[in-house]
């Protein structure tokens, strides 16, 4: 028997109803659709990644190369030459950042002063003229391309980013453990600019033949009177409010003072009696300073022959300076460290370097029959003449600080009783703020905020007389790191 088959057209609409009906793999377009999105969002992401870590990268170039130059900049008429050789050598260095990205530098400026805040452009900040007002240093790197994965011109967007960094970096040298004590810098002249100021006294401080030259240090007392080079004087800190403190911080062997480069304030008046607490350092204990021969915290330098007579186990504290001080009358008996024989420069106040060494050294080591040093390489003579200061530490370093001369001298300090003697620090080096007084216009006793050009190290080559504030020293060279109580601040400022 056979059956009709359905219209056509009930087939269709039986099939339209089933599949409308059917709810298995509903879920694929929706997933399709999102996994386009969760895919784009990810190489997004991955993009966002690189991008930050090259970013990062870029900074931390642009940090260590700022970092780097800033710490060169010490004031000195060079400081910029250095600090772009010192960003230049660290940008050479391939194994810093890597070889497959290494950062380069765009742009390097030096400024002495900085925006008010760090939301302000450095535009309104203060270039520095040359290295001795040049505080900061701004280094830019050049930017990097960085190809997207995300065609993101599809959308029309770029399918290349740029990444780029820039750092800001400072200097401040400060020296710890110190005397309050500035020079007016002796070889700055009247006429010369701040920069040619600077220029000297780095100058003589790398010159052994300068060094050489004995500097006559005169205390600052007329408040009306602009400073001339070699003038001395005290710095001022919140702590020393009588002369009386003063004295003790020059004579304590690690004072508790700080001063920075950026800025002293000089303290007003003279202090006669100043020699006093600079005579400790001799072996000397008198006025304010009598019975402090027995505290550690004033002991005197390992070596501290002055050429002075008299004394002895029962009286060592009353040795006084011999005949004709300091060569000593007549000549074989006594001897300090000699005068220069003549002083041409700055009104007297500096010498020609020519000085007695051969009587020096026959008095004080003839008898033992030491030979003559040899520094440098070269046997010192009278035609071959060493410093003063290559003496003293020829001495010290060799062993020859027991030897007495035919007057009964020796450099080792007889008054002091206070235990076990340190060379640490070098009580006869003075560490001393040196300042450009004259083409800064200083005049009177009361300045703040003082720039200082350099910190310098001033050997003591005699003690002070009775009445006395002159001090003879030698330029033993400017601070640097490393030395005894100083540290460099050199920090990101941007």
């Amino acid at each position: 028997m056979l059956t009709a088959s359905p219209p056509k057209q009930d087939t269709l609409a039986h099939f339209a109803k089933s599949f409308c009906a059917d709810t298995h793999g509903l879920i694929l377009p929706y997933v399709t659709m999102m996994l386009i999105v969760i895919i784009g969002v990810s190489v997004l992401a991955l993009d966002g990644a690189r991008y930050m870590s090259l970013q990062t990268q870029l900074q931390n170039g642009a940090d260590a190369l700022a970092l780097a130059g800033a710490a060169e900049l010490d004031r000195l008429p060079d400081a910029r030459t250095r600090a772009i050789r010192a960003i230049d050598n660290l940008v050479a260095n391939g194994t810093l950042f890597g070889q497959e990205r290494r950062v380069q530098v765009s742009r390097v400026e030096f400024y002495s002063r900085l925006p008010a805040d760090d939301s302000r452009p450095m535009s309104e900040g203060t270039l520095a003229t040359d290295g001795t007002n040049a505080r900061f240093v701004a280094v830019t790197v050049r930017p990097i391309t960085l190809n997207t994965l995300l065609p993101a011109s599809f959308f029309g967007g770029a399918n290349a980013v740029s990444a780029g960094a820039a750092a800001v970096a400072g200097f401040d040298q400060v020296v710890c453990q110190a005397a309050p004590l500035y020079v007016c810098n002796p070889y700055e002249v009247p006429g010369m600019s701040y920069e040619q100021a600077s220029g000297a006294l780095q100058e003589a401080a790398a010159d052994p033949a300068m060094r050489r030259q004995l500097l006559r240090l005169r205390q600052y007392g007329d408040r009306t009177q602009p400073h001339v080079a070699a003038d001395y004087g005290f710095l001022e800190l919140a702590q020393l409010s009588s002369d009386t403190e003063v004295m003790g911080t020059i004579a304590v062997d690690r004072p508790r003072a700080c001063f920075i480069q950026n800025g002293v304030n000089f303290r007003p008046g003279a202090i006669p009696a100043a020699r006093e607490a600079f005579n400790v350092r001799f072996d000397i204990y008198e006025g304010m300073m009598g019975g402090r021969e027995n505290d550690p915290s004033y002991r005197p330098a390992l070596n501290v022959r002055k050429g002075y007579v008299g004394g002895g186990s029962s009286g060592a504290c009353n040795a006084r300076p011999g005949t004709d001080w300091p060569i000593g009358a007549p000549p074989g008996q006594v001897t300090g460290l000699p005068l220069d024989r003549e002083w041409p420069f700055e009104g007297g106040r500096m010498g020609n370097g020519i000085w007695n060494f051969a009587t020096y050294w026959q008095v004080n080591h003839g008898g033992g029959g030491r030979d003559l040093p040899i520094i440098d390489g070269n046997v010192a003579s009278n035609s071959n003449l060493p410093s003063r200061y290559d003496v003293y530490r020829y001495e010290n370093d060799q062993g020859y600080v027991g030897d007495r001369s035919p007057g009964g001298e020796t450099g080792v300090p007889a008054c002091y009783g206070g235990g076990a003697l340190s060379d640490v620090p070098d009580r006869r080096v003075l560490q001393a703020a040196m300042v450009n007084c004259q083409s800064l216009g200083l005049v009177g006793g009361a300045q703040a905020n003082v720039p200082v050009a350099a910190f310098g190290k001033l050997f003591l080559t005699l003690p002070l007389q009775r009445s006395q504030t002159d001090l003879y020293v030698e330029l033993v060279g400017l601070v640097k790191p490393g030395d005894d109580g100083n540290f460099e601040m050199v920090q990101l400022y941007r």
